[in-house]
């Protein structure tokens, strides 16, 4: 966390401020791994369930029971099996320091400003690091009595990473417990003799991505100038430029798994400037008030990369390390695109004796993302709000009602957001694929190749958007409500639809298809109150709801875009982003479920046995088939909650925030956890309680585990996406935890300092859940989500 407290100074007064914090991470893991000696248990298990036998391992042998065996790793080097935790193996406890210092004077005519700042942070994974300097320098002065003003701000930024391989924290459940990191020599084991996966060691790959730095420069701001020619007419030009530049690094050497090293450099730019004129007119007579605005804004993109990547450098020192000693499969390639658009807006606002309150809003936006035909939309927007409280009607609830207002807006907004040159038809030389001989003979030359084509239809994407409200303040400001309602309607979605095969070579194609809803609504509350001079404290609550419904597709979509199966079952109807698959009903339990279930139903799909899922028959025609996949839900909140606390006593101060979404989540972690059969990685230790169960079972015949039995083939199909892999993912997280001391004005104004404080913050501290993956926050395999500790410190002259 970076605190910049760069104010600007007052008339003629400078001021220095200093923040520093120093962070602590620790990695939280979500899911329990068997270990080495539980693995081969479970493989016994499944063998046992499957052939009625138990098997014979290279690994674990061939005996009544499991035993680890020595084997050979890619080398020929024995290694003798240990328990590994992959997951405590590749994350450490991390630190992160930050440092901010802040410059700021002002004069008569305005203040400027400058601040440095620098943040080096240990990645959560071994390895990774990130490096940050930041400075800015911002002024803004005035001319002839402030009918003249100018200004701006320019930010450097530098930044370097060391980044953690691609999917190390679902490679690191992936990893086979009995592998170990080194064989007897020192080497990376590799093994992928069976049993151990053919997973990269991926401590090999966190020790070679360390070397491989990526590095980056930004410099961004902005300068403005307006002049007030005649009184309340103010006329303004802003200019912005943001510049990225960035230099990626990536080698990696020979190993046991690949002997040939190689080497991958990238690099790309960016250049962003808008361009905004405005003329703002303010006036005041009687009760009313007007503000009128009037502008055209320009703004372009322009990105540039190149890459080069090649094989077998014959030096492996870092000094060598370069595209021009590469000796094989060279390959290189480089690209560019530009995006820009222009845009004329106005705007009127109208209030009457600040009880009445009315504002409109016109755009008119051209992007050249879109058909040169029908690049350009007009977006306006309305709204209106009526004071309620300031009317004379209301003079008997003043005691208690501070404030109330009502209001309701209508708008339309467009959307561009797709690649650069979505629009274009686009060719590409290719000697694979489009060369020809001509002229004949063993002579190739390159030739285009279609890969996209162009839409002379293609238009905005548009929102048309709803709102009415209230804000409320109550008891003398003591609590604060606000409630808004929504509703949302997208028309013309832009997608990228499939093609049919017989279109050939570039069939794809963007399209406007499509309509899609959201609706719901927030509330805000907050109390705050001072129980006497030295204590103070307040609550909030924020909850917000929605629902979403795609309600319309393109005719020839219709039954395939969003997850439909192509027949008969569309998204239509369905929130964005909703499954598509089979619902279950637990596992079979006895052999008498099994067989009145085969008798009752005509099953293709499956192969119901003891310790299996049970599909169900959602479309009720007497058969388990692949017509009874049907909408499973969605994963998108259908509330989301934030409660805060602050409470403020003599010097102290502390704050809470704790934040919750209710929804359903999918649990991709089960393929790996609760499967054995899926692949050869390791396993959830909820198999050994599946594998006791089964051992039960033979005794009494009654299979008591809601785990599916182990076992060595995937008849049933578990692999399917259904409903056993949907979970409650509603969690409740205490994200942040603050406690913080600001030294009294007594001892500061001795110290001729403006502020002086420390704290400590912790985040991430807690989380109530049911949902057993990796993070209910952010699902699937997200970067390891630490807690946090921070000790910080601010103090200004």
């Amino acid at each position: 966390m970076i605190i910049i407290t760069t104010k600007r100074a007052k008339k003629g007064e400078s001021r220095v401020t200093f923040d520093a914090t120093l962070t602590l991470q620790t990695y939280q893991s979500g899911l329990d791994m068997l270990n080495a000696d539980q693995w081969g248990d479970v493989y016994w298990s499944a063998y046992k369930y499957s052939y009625g036998t138990t098997p014979t391992s290279e690994l674990y042998g061939n005996g009544a029971t499991p035993k680890l065996q020595p084997y050979v790793n890619l080398n020929g080097v024995m290694v003798n099996p240990q328990n590994t935790d992959w997951e405590k193996e590749i994350h450490r406890t991390a630190l992160m320091q930050t440092y901010s210092v802040g410059l700021s004077r002002g004069d008569e005519n305005g203040s400027s400003s400058l601040s440095l700042s620098w943040l080096d942070h240990d990645g959560i994974i071994k390895g990774s690091d990130f490096q940050k300097a930041n400075a800015r320098f911002s002024s803004d002065y005035g001319f002839i009595n402030n009918r003249l003003r100018a200004g701006g701000n320019v930010t450097v930024n530098w930044w370097r990473q060391h980044n953690a391989p691609g999917g190390i924290e679902e490679n690191a459940i992936k990893m086979h417990p009995a592998r170990t990191v080194y064989d007897s020599e020192g080497n990376h084991n590799d093994q992928v003799a069976f049993g151990l996966n053919d997973t990269p060691n991926i401590m090999r790959q966190i020790e070679e991505e360390a070397n491989n730095k990526r590095e980056y420069w930004r410099v961004f701001g902005n300068a403005y100038l307006s002049v007030e020619p005649i009184k309340n007419l103010i006329i303004k030009t802003n200019f912005g430029l943001n510049y990225h530049n960035g230099n990626d690094k990536i080698f990696t050497p020979a190993n046991l798994r690949d002997k040939t090293n190689s080497l991958y450099q990238y690099s790309s730019k960016t250049t962003d400037w808008v361009w905004t004129n405005t003329a703002q007119y303010n006036a005041d007579f009687g009760k009313n008030s007007i503000m009128a605005l009037l502008g055209i804004e320009a703004k372009r993109n322009h990105f540039e990369d190149m890459f080069g990547e090649g094989k077998g450098l014959e030096i492996e020192d870092p000094d060598y390390l370069y595209l021009g000693n590469v000796t094989s499969n060279k390959n290189t390639g480089s690209g560019a695109s530009n995006y820009s658009m222009f845009s004329v807006f106005g705007k009127i606002n109208y209030t009457w004796d600040n009880k009445y309150l009315v504002s409109f809003t016109l755009r008119r936006d051209a992007s050249s993302r879109l058909s040169t035909s029908h690049n350009y939309d007009w977006f306006p927007s309305v709204s209106a709000g009526w004071r309620i409280s300031q009317e004379s009607f209301m003079e008997g609830t003043r005691s208690w009602l501070s404030d109330l207002k009502i209001r309701g807006a209508y708008g339309v907004n467009g959307n561009d957001i797709i690649a650069n040159d979505a629009f274009y038809a686009k060719y590409a030389m290719d000697l694979d694929r489009a060369a020809y001989a001509i002229g004949g003979g063993n002579s190739l030359m390159a030739g285009a190749l279609r890969s996209r084509s162009t839409n002379p239809d293609l238009t905005w994407e548009k929102t048309y958007q709803t709102n009415v409200g209230f804000d409320a303040s109550l008891l003398n400001n003591r609590l604060s409500l606000s409630f808004d309602y929504f509703h949302k309607r997208t028309d013309d979605m832009l997608v990228e639809k499939p093609y049919i095969a017989t279109i050939g070579e570039g069939g794809y194609c963007w399209y406007n298809g499509g309509s899609m809803v959201n609706k719901g609504f927030e509330i805000s509350a907050e109390w705050r109150q001072s129980l006497n001079k030295n204590f103070s404290y307040s609550v909030g609550l924020n909850v917000t709801a929605m629902k979403n419904e795609v309600t319309d597709l393109m005719k020839d979509i219709y039954y395939t875009w969003g997850g439909g199966n192509g027949i008969d079952k569309s998204i239509v109807g369905h929130a964005l982003g909703s499954w598509l698959g089979y619902k279950t009903d637990g596992v079979f339990r006895t052999q008498e479920e099994v067989d009145a279930y085969m008798a009752r139903y005509n099953v293709s799909f499956g192969s119901p046995a003891v310790g299996r899922v049970r599909y169900v028959d959602a479309n009720g025609d007497g058969e388990i088939n692949d017509r009874d996949r049907t909408w499973l839900g969605t994963d998108l909140p259908k509330a989301q909650f934030g409660l805060s606390f602050g409470a403020n006593w003599k010097q102290f101060d502390l704050s809470l925030f704790f934040s919750s979404i209710i929804r359903d989540a999918w649990n991709n972690s089960k393929y790996y956890t609760d499967f054995f059969p899926l692949w050869t990685g390791n396993h959830g230790t909820q198999l050994l309680g599946a594998a006791k169960a089964y051992d039960r079972y033979l005794q009494t015949g009654y299979y008591d585990s809601s785990v599916p039995a182990p076992s060595i083939d995937n008849n049933n199909k578990e692999n399917e996406d259904s409903d056993y892999y949907i979970e409650d993912g509603s969690f409740l997280r205490l994200k942040t935890l603050s406690l913080g001391y600001t030294l009294p004005k007594t001892i500061q104004n001795k110290l001729k300092m403006q502020n002086a404080r420390v704290y400590f913050q912790a985040q991430n501290l807690l989380t109530l859940t049911s949902y057993s993956g990796a993070d209910p926050e952010g699902l699937g395999y997200p970067y390891a989500l630490p807690r946090q500790y921070t000790f910080g410190i601010q103090f200004g002259f």
